[in-house]
């Protein structure tokens, strides 16, 4: 009797390599996904911990007026809540104001910000400090944004300079016009020409220096949060990088010292007594006007970043970021060709000593009429 044989066909040696490719690829989707699983649960973490450590915060500040000094501080020295895996990174700027940064050890996890100004949990940095928190010892090194809390206008700081020479500057020109907020009590009344207000802006009327007078150029370009400055190094010629500020007679420039909530100095008199107080001026809370007397921080500043030079101003455009921002005498003068900008010491009843600088020409020890409408820097106190 014959028997039927069955012949049994085996995988080939190609069907097994693209079964082994696909249980690999199933495998790599796997770990893939799963990781990405991972990450979206790290990161809906750290935005539970941001939500509930901005609620830490702001119980802090209900019950002290003032947020903690450090994470440890908060709530009643307890910490910041935080799950395992979470590390912050925070920093107190003002009484009032702050910013925190949660960081997950799961790799691949974006760290997350909240602040005083946004407590949505968000990718990104800290929001810019408040100028009036900034001072000698805290300014940094490398160029900032720093806010003006009354306006919220924007300005560069930086420190420039070595030793007991170093100072914090504006890098770029003022643009306050007076009024807003007063959290830290240095806000200019605004107003049309009586004592303690600024007058202006007049664009064609006549200078004075009795009264307190702005004027804003073409080019004045002032920012506000989060919009950052110009960084133009070309002496703001018709461009948009153009930082002009405003121009301000010394009156203004000196806080408008000519009574109402200031002292009566001869800041907006013609005279010389009493002396001017050269701690209050246009400048925010913390800083100041520079000085000619006893020292002279325009030649300073000069000679830390322009090499003491008196025929360039390359140094102090690319470093001061100097806008040849004109100047006010019964209209605007020489704009993008030569800069002006007020010190606060007065050469006579109705002069007072400023920096001068040109492409060809630079004299930080010059004097001018009170009445002419120059820039504004001010340095920390």
């Amino acid at each position: 009797m014959n028997r039927a044989h069955t012949k049994t066909r085996g995988f080939t040696i190609v069907e097994l390599a693209v079964v082994i490719a696909v249980i690999a690829l199933l495998a790599t989707v796997s770990v893939v996904g799963y990781s990405a699983w991972q990450r979206d649960i790290a990161k809906d973490v750290l935005k539970a911990d941001l939500t509930a450590a901005t609620a830490q915060l702001k119980s802090d500040l209900n019950w002290n007026n003032t947020y903690p000094e450090n994470e440890e501080a908060a709530n009643g020295g307890k910490g910041l809540p935080k799950s395992k895996g979470t590390s912050y990174t925070y920093s107190r700027t003002a009484i009032n104001r702050y910013c925190l940064i949660a960081t997950s050890d799961q790799e691949g996890v974006p760290t997350l910000v909240v602040s005083s100004d946004d407590t949505t949990p968000r990718e990104g940095e800290c929001p810019a400090p408040y100028i009036q928190t900034i001072t000698t010892a805290t300014c940094p090194t490398t160029r900032t944004l720093a806010v003006d809390a009354r306006d919220n206008h924007t300005y560069y700081i930086q420190k420039l300079g070595e030793g007991a020479n170093a100072r914090c500057w504006m890098l770029t020109n003022l643009a306050y016009a007076g009024g807003g907020t007063n959290t830290y009590n240095d806000t200019i009344p605004t107003g049309d020409g009586t004592n303690g207000t600024l007058h202006g802006p007049d664009n064609s009327g006549s200078t004075t220096y009795t009264l307190a007078k702005y004027y804003i150029p073409t080019g004045a370009n002032p920012t506000t949060n989060p919009t950052q400055p110009s960084t133009d190094t070309t002496g703001g010629g018709s461009g948009a990088g153009r930082q002009y500020g405003y121009l301000y007679n010394w009156c203004a420039a000196m806080g408008a010292q000519n009574g109402g909530p200031k002292p009566s100095t001869s800041a907006c008199a013609n005279a010389t007594t009493p002396a001017p107080n050269t701690t209050v001026s246009i400048c925010p809370a913390n800083w100041r006007l520079p000085t000619y007397s006893p020292t002279n921080e325009f030649t300073l500043l000069n000679n830390a970043v322009n090499s003491a030079s008196t025929t360039t101003d390359a140094g102090l455009r690319s470093e001061w970021l100097a806008q040849r921002s004109g100047y006010w005498l019964n209209g605007f003068d020489y704009q993008s060709s030569v800069g002006r900008h007020w010190s606060s010491t007065q050469y006579s009843a109705t002069s007072a000593y400023y920096l001068y600088f040109s492409g060809s020409n630079i004299n930080p020890s010059v004097s001018s009429y009170k009445s002419s409408g120059y820039a504004v820097r001010c340095v920390a106190s």
